[in-house]
């Protein structure tokens, strides 16, 4: 009998990594192998635009300083360039965020995975946060992607346009390397020179024999 078999779903790997260690790129080539992937932090980005009690309450805290408008004059969504600004120097409002937006991105990921055909071996459970916000709890093995510090703050800079201390401000608010090494099953190592596909080829087939154990 399978782990689905057993336990009625689908097996979940939780797929994490700190700020520029380059997870969505990893849950990109997942998605090459045929794994579906969930995306938690796009996810979020999609409830800010949806949800207008989310964007609401996010503006009483914040301010309209965080708010997109339409020509209207309407609030259709919140600049998360803006919010991060905010958040990141304050892990008051951080928590608030949390607090807030973790509870539907929970939900958004149930209503997906009961859409996914219960034939497919595994699924991929992509956030950045997954252990801060105890995401991994519903994961039944997690993945960790890491990269040098230098490395993932020249990606992060580059990517968002932010500076150094910023980048190592957002580094000092979530878990360490060390701690999601610990935590975690397997590593993926990110750097230019590691080969990327190779590691993630071998921990694909782990999973699979895993996910099909009787």
């Amino acid at each position: 009998m399978s782990f689905k078999e057993k336990h009625h779903q689908i097996f979940t790997v939780g797929l994490t990594g700190g700020i520029g260690a380059g997870k969505s790129t990893v849950g990109r080539v997942f998605e090459t192998l045929g794994i579906p992937r969930f995306d938690a932090d796009k996810y979020a980005h999609h409830i800010y635009r949806n949800d207008e009690n989310v964007r609401t309450q996010v503006v009483e805290k914040f301010s309209s300083e965080v708010a997109v408008f339409n020509l209207g004059g309407e609030i259709i969504d919140i600049d998360r360039a803006k919010l991060g600004a905010i958040v990141f120097e304050n892990e008051e409002a951080l928590q608030f965020l949390n607090d807030l937006v973790h509870p539907a991105v929970r939900l958004g990921f149930e209503n997906w995975l009961a859409k996914i055909p219960r034939n497919i071996p595994y699924v991929i459970r992509e956030a950045a946060i997954l252990f801060e916000s105890g995401s991994e709890k519903g994961c039944d093995c997690v993945i960790n992607v890491s990269a040098d510090e230098r490395v993932r703050i020249k990606r992060a800079i580059n990517r968002d346009g932010i500076s150094d201390s910023n980048v190592r401000n957002r580094m000092s608010r979530q878990f360490s390397d060390t701690q999601r090494a610990n935590r975690s099953d397997f590593t993926i190592f990110n750097n230019p020179n590691d080969k990327l596909l190779t590691q993630i080829i071998n921990i694909h087939e782990v999973i699979l024999a895993r996910s099909n154990e009787g």
